[in-house]
């Protein structure tokens, strides 16, 4: 930029010499010189802030697109999480001990997760039945489950809290 003013000062600079000839004193000749160098400075400085100002907005507009692209991205991992926890329905029913609580996390109409709480069953029976009818409720996808032989009454309180969860 500063080379082109540069070069359009001195093409003025010889212009107004060649304008002049021979008819002009050498001090209008300087003169008109001066004030074309002048006029170049004055543009060249113009250029130089129209300059900086572009540069600005592109670090303006560079800082605008990055804080709309991180605000994308938490968008997405927002909406991520809440479409992998699912919706959430819990049951309880009484089962050997006391009080069993099924928690069920659902992807539509489907079961994904099966949590059982019974804190008061048999540790040795029903409470180690727990897990395997964790898994046989996901893989029936409902309440319609074999239960664990010799843990009848709490396999029996499981599918009872199914229900009632899956009432909701």
């Amino acid at each position: 930029m500063k080379k082109l003013t540069l070069m359009t000062a001195t093409a003025g600079v010889i212009l107004a010499l060649s304008a002049c000839a021979s008819t002009s004193t050498p001090e209008a000749t300087t003169a008109a010189a001066q004030e074309t160098t002048v006029a170049a400075e004055e543009t060249t400085a113009a250029a130089e802030e129209t300059t900086a100002a572009a540069e600005e907005t592109t670090v303006a507009a560079e800082e605008t697109t990055a804080a709309a692209e991180e605000t994308t991205a938490a968008a997405e991992e927002t909406t991520a999480a809440a479409e992998e926890e699912g919706t959430t329905l819990t049951g309880t029913a009484k089962g050997f001990g006391g009080d069993v609580t099924v928690t069920l996390t659902m992807d539509g109409d489907k079961i994904v997760k099966a949590s059982i709480e019974g804190k008061d069953e048999t540790p040795n029976v029903g409470g180690a039945a727990l897990a395997d009818l964790e898994k046989q409720i996901v893989d029936a996808g409902s309440d319609e489950i074999d239960g664990v032989s010799g843990a009848t009454i709490t396999s029996t309180g499981v599918k009872e809290a199914v229900k009632a969860a899956l009432a909701k």
